[in-house]
């Protein structure tokens, strides 16, 4: 009788973390290469910063696959980042990809990587904003680390462009975050 109640209290927990968390296409479904270097952090983390990847737009899964494997590659082989520098990037196609994942130091924002997670839109955003269905991912997946634990209540949510000289995440985009719960002007 035990083991039926432990069996029904733990398929009640997966079953409701599965419906805090939008569907994240893990690094195996997508075919990353293996980590050159992993370093951890300390969490609740009490930043996120949004970033655009400055790339050719993706709307399908296929897609954003190729295009997060090209981003991998150019930040292990071009820059020397050791894994692709995200924790998550959102496709066009509503889909959140795991870069570093939750915990994980990124090489998103320098002097920011090991107290933020960096999330990054794929695409430009200059002129245009991602798609309805990639912005609520992008939300869902802020409120799945603050129900998870891996991000604080009063967390702060930032423009990459707020740490740096960069356009990152694109006038559209930034504009928009700003209007998003937690956007922090300091």
């Amino acid at each position: 009788m035990v083991v039926c109640t432990l069996i029904i209290v733990t398929s009640y927990f997966l079953a409701a973390d599965a419906s805090i968390c939008p569907k994240i296409i893990s690094r195996k479904e997508w075919d990353a290469r293996s980590p050159e270097i992993i370093d951890y952090v300390a969490f609740p983390l009490d930043m996120v910063v949004i970033h655009h990847t400055a790339s050719p737009f993706c709307k399908t899964r296929t897609g954003c696959i190729e295009l997060v494997q090209n981003i991998q590659n150019y930040h292990i082989d071009q820059v020397d980042y050791g894994d692709i520098g995200y924790n998550f990037l959102i496709g066009g196609d509503g889909n959140v990809y795991e870069g570093r994942g939750w915990h994980k130091h990124g090489a998103h924002t320098y002097g920011y990587n090991g107290k933020s997670v960096g999330i990054a839109f794929i695409g430009n955003f200059k002129s245009t904003l991602p798609s309805d269905q990639s912005l609520q991912a992008a939300k869902d997946l802020i409120a799945c680390g603050v129900e998870l634990g891996e991000l604080s209540d009063d967390y702060k949510l930032y423009g990459a462009k707020q740490f740096s000289a960069t356009e990152s995440p694109g006038a559209e985009l930034y504009n928009r975050i700003r209007n998003w719960p937690h956007y922090s002007d300091s």
